[in-house]
């Protein structure tokens, strides 16, 4: 009897250890990439990527860059590549717009995730989903969702890229 529990038991844990891998899911089109699938990735690129953003929307440029590589590149809607120094620049001006103005942006992390498509290159795909609503000094508000993608390797955010939809209105 005790032999029989001891099988069970072994392949208990067999079981076990291999329903713990990281089921991978999708597709890809891209020919260097066809037969990658994306599977979850890390918490820990998922808190470099926060701390990176709430670096940036504080202002603390100096601790953004200790959550950011050297060559760190950013993206927007436009698809040019920007630097550091441009996003430091352009934020520092829009803050002064929005001060002279009297208007505020307030933003609501809806929901943040890691993925990683090839496991052999280090790479972590975090996403992020935020809300943001603008007020401008009269009290009207407009509120965007905002799509952020950070490529993550090696604990720093090397890209960085955003784009936005306009949430319509409900007399729209």
């Amino acid at each position: 009897m005790k032999k029989l529990n001891i099988k069970y038991f072994t392949v208990m844990l067999i079981f076990l250890f291999a329903a713990c891998e990281a089921p991978t899911v999708g597709y890809n089109t891209y020919e260097w990439a066809k037969d990658y699938k994306f599977a979850i990735g890390s918490e820990e690129s998922i808190e470099v990527a926060l701390n990176f953003d709430k670096a940036w929307a504080d202002r603390d440029f100096e601790t953004m860059t200790t959550f950011a590589s050297d060559s760190v590149k950013f993206f927007f809607g436009n698809g040019i590549e920007r630097d550091f120094d441009y996003v430091k620049n352009s934020a520092l001006t829009q803050d002064s717009i929005r001060s002279a103005n009297a208007s505020s942006v307030e933003s609501d992390l809806k929901h943040v995730y890691s993925l990683v498509l090839n496991p052999d290159s280090g790479w972590e795909h975090v996403r992020t989903h935020v809300v943001y609503t603008f007020t401008d000094s009269l009290g009207n508000i407009n509120k965007w969702r905002q799509f952020e993608r950070f490529a993550v390797k090696d604990g720093k955010v090397q890209r960085f890229a955003g784009s936005g939809q306009d949430i319509p209105e409900e007399t729209e």
